[in-house]
């Protein structure tokens, strides 16, 4: 009996001794002495490894220190050894004891390392975004996916917070992407494309940038199921963003679907009628496919094309009449009108009167298109020797080559040489 009794006392003066030492606990941190705070809940918890209250003490002065300048490199991984000591607490918190001190706490010792972890996110990323480094970048992404982690556990939890936490499940994908991890940013852009967010409350910017990173992911994977699943999302969510609508131009270009792409083409343009590279690249890209197909390429309507080409040069030269690669391509137009009225005259082997007439009438009409031929490409050269730019030889080359066809196809042989001249003495003029 008198063994129990004393075993008794004993057990008694250890309740009152750990009670004691986790008052010292809360007197530290009260008193902001956090690192002899940190001493005594570790004493503590190594006697008492599964109470909950000093598990969740733990929890407020690891996440505390790894906050403040002054203690943080005590606690090197602060906030992840808090965050475990805070889910075991609430584990082992049968009874709910813990709710009362997190509800008076409004939940801060969790919240501050959620917003911990966020915040050193936002700042890993901008010293990423300076400094160009991977490296920096993906320190940025795991702060960020430690955020959402804990996000993920408090919405568990049904505290607070939502399913999926919008703004950082896109800055872990904006991490990714720069960090160079391609799986963490399928993964990220997926969540949100799949769960179609394409914005917060109040905000749509930035959160184009999943659809069309999944589109050109899926459209480089050759997964055309799923590249035009987020195309046509991006389509809906973004009808203001042209970027997939340029997307959708590289896939039927890819896929040499020409229909498709025209198709494309005359939409985009009715879209944005006032630009000017659309509308070029429309013309650009008909007039290649009529004359620099692969051998062997049928084209049935090869008029109807060419009217395309002319009514998008049309339009294209108004919004803006110095444009050097329109005009070239006007140049150009009009020169292989021509050809292909020559082409027509010498397939008439005839020598009948109507004959002749038609070849007369098929030669006046080249010439005519020849001579339309011509403005357009000379202030196609004027805008090129403007500044003798190295970079813009070639181009140069190609436009003089042009005017020397047109005046050769009008048996004009000064004006051929003079264009000779200029193609010859190039080299040395494009030097800058």
């Amino acid at each position: 009996m008198k063994k129990t009794f004393l075993s008794g006392l004993l057990f008694l003066f250890m309740t009152g001794l750990f009670a004691q030492d986790l008052k010292k606990v809360k007197s530290y941190l009260e008193a902001k002495q956090l690192d002899k705070a940190k001493t005594e809940v570790d004493a503590y918890n190594e006697k008492n490894p599964n109470n909950p209250e000093g598990l969740y003490y733990k929890g407020k002065i690891y996440g505390s220190m790894a906050a403040n300048e002054q203690f943080k490199s005590l606690v090197p991984d602060g906030r992840a050894v808090a965050f475990e000591a805070f889910k075991k607490a609430v584990e082992l918190d049968k009874d709910n004891k813990l709710l009362l001190l997190m509800v008076q706490d409004q939940y801060k010792t969790i919240f501050d390392l959620y917003t911990g972890y966020y915040d050193a996110g936002i700042t890993t990323f901008n010293t990423a975004a300076a400094s160009k480094s991977k490296a920096d970048f993906e320190v940025s992404m795991n702060n960020f996916i430690k955020a959402n982690e804990i996000g993920n556990y408090i919405y568990s939890k049904k505290w607070a917070l939502s399913e999926i936490d919008t703004p950082l499940v896109l800055n872990i994908g904006k991490g990714a992407i720069n960090a160079g991890n391609q799986e963490q940013t399928l993964q990220s852009f997926k969540k949100l494309a799949d769960a179609n967010i394409y914005k917060t409350k109040d905000d749509s910017s930035g959160y184009n940038l999943p659809y069309q990173w999944l589109a050109a992911y899926y459209r480089d994977a050759k997964d055309e199921t799923n590249f035009l699943k987020y195309i046509n999302l991006g389509k809906k969510y973004f009808p203001k963003d042209d970027y997939f609508d340029a997307v959708m131009l590289d896939y039927y270009r890819m896929k040499k679907d020409q229909p498709a792409l025209f198709k494309a083409y005359n939409e985009i343009v009715a879209k944005y009628p006032d630009s000017l590279l659309y509308h070029f690249n429309y013309a650009n890209e008909v007039f290649n496919y009529v004359y620099n197909s692969d051998a062997g390429t049928k084209i049935d309507n090869k008029e109807e094309l060419l009217k395309t080409v002319g009514s998008e040069l049309e339009v294209a030269a108004k919004l803006n009449p110095d444009y050097i690669n329109t005009n070239w391509l006007y140049g150009q137009y009009y020169f292989n009108s021509g050809v292909g009225l020559k082409d027509k005259m010498r397939d008439i082997k005839g020598t009948k009167p109507e004959d002749v007439k038609a070849k007369a009438d098929l030669n006046a009409q080249a010439k005519e298109y020849f001579t339309k031929a011509i403005p357009y490409t000379e202030k196609a050269l004027s805008g090129l020797e403007a500044g003798y730019k190295k970079s813009d030889k070639s181009r140069y080359k190609s436009v003089v080559d042009l005017m020397q066809r047109i005046y050769t196809s009008l048996n004009m042989a000064d004006k051929v040489k003079i264009y000779e001249s200029k193609y010859d003495t190039a080299d040395d003029k494009f030097v800058n």
